[in-house]
């Protein structure tokens, strides 16, 4: 008998909502809350308890349950990075914002202000997803930036949960951050518009690492969501190598790195290292991962080999 996990079905009407009424209800929350900064905290707690239901009662893969430790652990790895988003957005924006806004001058864009607020917030969550799509591209292609990027962090765990959202290495939180300043400065958006795609990328990023079932038709091909994004988190090479976009899967379907299909174990490998040595996967792999960096490590050493041959 085969002891790969086992697959469940969840009830179709939760499979097709669950994605929709999340984001939805991330709106509602910030609208309501008259779009002040404190919703996408609101929002994002809100959107952790119905997924943790979900997760308990109609979990994807039922084999992947979180011991009360483990749970523990991402909690605070989530806050970690809580605390460090702000903090490195502020220092992009020190840095940047007055070379950037020189930069739109030039280029002569207007300010996207004179469009519905609504149209500003889905031109930064799918812009700031554009340009995080290619970094992320780049991070899995390039050895060297796996490395640098600490992006190893995020993917060592093995059986994603929404709680994984939130384990970056601080490293790669300084890349994270880049794109909505980055677009935001460019485009001249307002602090609505940023806080509004804000919610929706925090809670939709959660929901793609959820262990639960989405399929709704049409906003699937679209927005990300846990079906797709898992499959990015595959502990094969070649399947994690795909499904690059967090939030706007669109990207990934416009410039062919699109792929579906159920994935049984998540992680970098046969193991999943220790946190020590998931903090220190920029400087050291296990001998087991198999990654960008270990594969262009082999590759080095099978050409200098090769070289010493001839």
């Amino acid at each position: 008998m085969s002891d790969a996990p086992r697959l469940r079905a969840a009830p179709r009407w939760i499979e097709r909502l669950v994605h929709p009424v999340l984001l939805l209800g991330a709106g509602w929350v910030w609208w309501a809350m008259d779009r002040r900064a404190d919703a996408v905290l609101v929002a994002l707690v809100l959107a952790f308890a119905l997924l943790t239901l979900l997760e308990h009662f109609t979990p994807a893969m039922p084999d992947w349950r979180l011991r009360p430790g483990q749970r523990l652990q991402l909690v605070g790895l989530y806050l970690l990075s809580f605390f460090l988003f702000p903090a490195l957005t502020s220092i992009h924006e020190a840095l940047l914002l007055t070379p950037l806004a020189t930069t739109r001058e030039a280029l002569g864009l207007g300010s996207p202000s004179a469009l519905p607020l609504l149209a500003q917030v889905l031109l930064l969550f799918f812009a700031s997803d554009f340009l995080y799509y290619w970094i992320h591209r780049a991070i899995h292609r390039w050895g060297w930036l796996w490395k640098a990027s600490g992006h190893g962090f995020h993917h060592a765990f093995q059986n994603v949960h929404a709680l994984n959202v939130g384990t970056n290495h601080p490293f790669e939180i300084v890349l994270l951050t880049l794109p909505m300043v980055l677009v935001a400065t460019v485009f001249g958006a307002g602090a609505e518009a940023v806080g509004g795609a804000t919610v929706l990328i925090v809670v939709n990023t959660a929901a793609a690492h959820a262990n639960v079932r989405m399929e709704m038709p049409g906003l699937n091909w679209i927005v990300t969501s846990a079906n797709q994004h898992r499959r990015h988190h595959s502990s094969h090479f070649e399947t994690s190598n795909t499904n690059f976009a967090c939030n706007a899967i669109l990207w990934d379907r416009l410039f062919g790195t699109y792929s579906r299909g159920e994935v049984t174990q998540t992680g970098i490998g046969p193991g999943e290292p220790t946190l020590l040595q998931k903090f220190m996967l920029p400087f050291r792999e296990p001998d087991f991962a198999d990654t960008a960096a270990s594969r262009a490590r082999l590759a080095r050493a099978n050409h200098s080999n090769g070289s010493s041959a001839t």
